[in-house]
């Protein structure tokens, strides 16, 4: 078995603080735990421009090879594996210099960059010069979320009527991850509309959408004050049945089409036992074995660039329409547009 060298850049949250939360020990969160845990990496350095949390990176992980250069950390140590854990504003120049420096296989973080532009150039560099390339929208590697894309795909569901979905926290910060899940089960978006009443000025607001899709069916997105909560819920309806993603995407409820115990000659959607869940489950290592599982191969992993630089896409088309209070067709023709996260 080959043991590919990681490495990351940015040890925040993602990157290593997520396994120190004790409400999260049942299942490795971070890249760093991934890599830990995972026979087939080796973690063997890191990079952050803030030396208390570079410090408390290498005590808690084993790791000596710290550097608050990245690039000087590529060209000493030349990773195989490279995570990129820092601010959307970054990830094309370091993906760009860790091309150049040899790097097999790159994991980023979402969103995949701040713009189409750079998300384009991302994705053209890594695949002319044959470098894995994934984007974390870490639900795409969980088994309860695959199972139900399987149940729609085969027909479970019947016809997919629309959805709604919710969520906290900034559309390019956790609405990435949703807008991500909704592709991923419904499709392509063929045009939408938003509205930014009240945050025409927010770095990354939570705003509502309604999407179309190519298949005839739209979803209404809602967005809500994650100060007072979380929320990440995606209900589903189809001609046979109502799936709904809930509590963050742990857990998942089902109902299927039956006869209805008080009007003759009609249906009701009653509660099934659908054996989805649970979610979210070890689903950072399962991104990593899968991404070094795509070296030398041409395999594109579960969750390319090419998807982030879609999810990236509808965000900046929420954007533009919020902004201008026009809808806005799909694909986007202008590059250019820049959004921030948080």
């Amino acid at each position: 078995m080959n043991k590919y060298k990681a490495a990351i850049i940015g040890c925040g949250r993602i990157a290593s603080d997520f396994d120190s939360d004790p409400k999260r020990q049942e299942s490795i969160a971070t890249h760093a735990g991934a890599y830990s845990f995972l026979p087939e990496t080796e973690l063997a350095a890191a990079a952050d421009l803030d030396a208390n949390k570079l410090k408390a990176f290498g005590s808690k992980w084993g790791v000596n090879a710290l550097y608050d250069n990245y690039e000087e950390m590529l060209d000493k140590v030349k990773p195989e594996v490279l995570s990129i854990c820092t601010w959307n504003s970054t990830h094309y120049e370091i993906c760009r210099k860790a091309v150049a420096a040899g790097v097999k296989a790159i994991f980023c973080e979402k969103p995949i960059a701040d713009s189409l532009a750079d998300a384009d150039k991302m994705v053209e560099l890594c695949e002319r010069n044959g470098v894995v390339l994934a984007v974390n929208h870490s639900r795409r590697w969980d088994g309860m979320h695959q199972r139900i894309k399987a149940f729609i795909t085969d027909g479970g569901l019947g016809e997919v009527q629309g959805a709604s979905a919710y969520y906290t926290a900034g559309i390019g910060n956790t609405g990435t991850h949703l807008l991500d899940l909704i592709r991923y089960l419904l499709g392509d978006v063929t045009w939408l509309w938003s509205n930014f009443a009240g945050k025409p000025e927010a770095v990354d607001p939570t705003v509502d959408a309604f999407l179309y899709f190519t298949g005839g069916y739209s979803v209404v997105l809602q967005g809500y004050d994650v100060k007072n909560y979380l929320i990440f819920e995606l209900d589903i309806y189809g001609s046979k049945g109502r799936i709904r993603i809930e509590n963050s995407g742990y857990d998942a409820s089902c109902w299927l089409a039956g006869d209805h115990p008080k009007f003759s000659g009609y249906k009701s959607l009653q509660r099934s036992n659908c054996p989805f869940g649970p979610g979210m489950k070890d689903v950072m290592v399962s991104a990593i074995r899968d991404v070094v599982g795509c070296i030398g191969t041409g395999r594109q992993p579960v969750s390319s660039g090419r998807d982030g630089r879609d999810a990236l896409e509808l965000i900046c088309a929420i954007h533009e329409s919020g902004k201008s209070g026009a809808k806005v067709n799909l694909p986007l023709q202008d590059r250019s547009l820049v959004v921030k996260s948080k």
